[in-house]
């Protein structure tokens, strides 16, 4: 009998926005939990996709999700993205869930590599805490906001998060 984990139903999630959009994704590599690695062919590119969850946002009328990576992840992220860097196009799918559903706090961010080294220190030059980056998304808004250990969310009092679009993963 097959035992179905917590993480499948949010991996799950991405799976069938990837294939309601048409696209035939194969799983990778699967070591545990934390995180998945899909490869998806489409028309325009092949890409890689480092897949992470989150369940539990803060805030209560603005949901974030804060995504920390170990040491090992970001040796492996690295690795995946130096090996594949001309083969396929490396990104990230943060998948942003909550216990209470609702359609608009449920959401699945989309983060390319560049935006991905905006926010996380993966050369470990400013030693602030975990490498992480982090979701934000702003009711009626049609722009999730991701900042990280590298981009603070303010600077100066001013907003210093960087604007990703929602449907991003449509784009693909």
């Amino acid at each position: 009998m097959t035992t179905i984990c917590k993480a499948d139903y949010y991996y799950g999630a991405l799976l069938s926005a990837l294939v309601n959009e048409g696209l035939a994704p194969a799983l990778f590599e699967k070591e545990n939990d934390n995180r998945q690695i899909y490869e998806v062919t489409m028309n325009k590119a092949s890409y890689i996709i480092y897949t992470k969850y989150h369940t539990t946002p803060s805030g209560s009328k603005d949901f974030t999700w804060s995504f920390s990576f170990s040491d090992n992840e970001i040796e492996e992220i690295t690795k995946i993205h130096q090996e594949n860097n001309k083969e396929k196009e490396f990104i990230f799918a943060f998948i942003c869930g909550q216990k209470q559903l609702s359609d608009y706090n449920q959401v699945i961010a989309i983060v390319y590599w560049d935006e991905f080294l905006e926010c996380v220190d993966i050369e470990k030059e400013q030693i602030r805490g975990t490498a992480r980056l982090s979701v934000k998304a702003v009711k009626s808004s049609p722009w999730l906001r991701i900042y990280g250990s590298k981009r603070a969310d303010m600077l100066d009092g001013k907003d210093n998060t960087i604007r990703i679009e929602r449907s991003r993963l449509s784009s693909l």
